[in-house]
């Protein structure tokens, strides 16, 4: 008789945990059947794994890249150039020296000495490397130094080179 009851009560457990699973869920048959229920529930638990942030505590984060670290993923870095040309195309704005003027019916001409040690005549519009000449005046050069961006974007500044300074 005991035998008996033990096996009845196991089999009415055994339904129950049937139907409990069933219904633990909240499912319909019809939501069974289109798997609404489960998208929701999968909703919900990403939410609110969302709104959990990982807290160091002085240690390193073991899920990022440390070699990626030291580095700044900013675009607005000066983007590389490549190996200059020879000759004053090949030389930077900063690298020049302004020697004097000289005054012809053709136009004003500026004298610079390069990184080369030679001396070079530039007219207005002649290209650098970095820039151009855009203003050659009585006492000064008027140079547009222009760097462009990894992003694209090309930045401008104009630089002033006097004689007597």
């Amino acid at each position: 008789m005991v035998k008996r009851l033990l096996h009845t009560g196991l089999a009415a457990l055994g339904g129950l945990v049937l139907l409990a699973s069933g219904a633990a869920v909240g499912q319909t048959q019809k939501d069974k059947a289109t798997g609404a229920g489960k998208t929701a529930l999968s909703a919900e638990a990403a939410a609110a794994y969302a709104s959990v942030r990982y807290e160091s505590s002085n240690r390193r984060d073991p899920f990022l890249n440390p070699l990626l670290l030291g580095r700044k993923a900013d675009v607005d870095e000066e983007a590389p150039r490549g190996n200059p040309p020879p000759g004053i195309a090949g030389m930077k704005i900063a690298d020049v020296v302004l020697l004097g003027f000289s005054i012809s019916p053709e136009g004003k001409t500026a004298v610079f000495k390069g990184t080369d040690k030679r001396v070079y005549f530039l007219h207005q519009g002649d290209r650098m490397f970095d820039g151009y000449i855009k203003a050659v005046n009585a006492d000064s050069v008027l140079l547009v130094r222009e760097t462009k961006m990894r992003s694209g974007k090309v930045t401008t500044q104009e630089v002033t080179k006097r004689l007597r300074t």
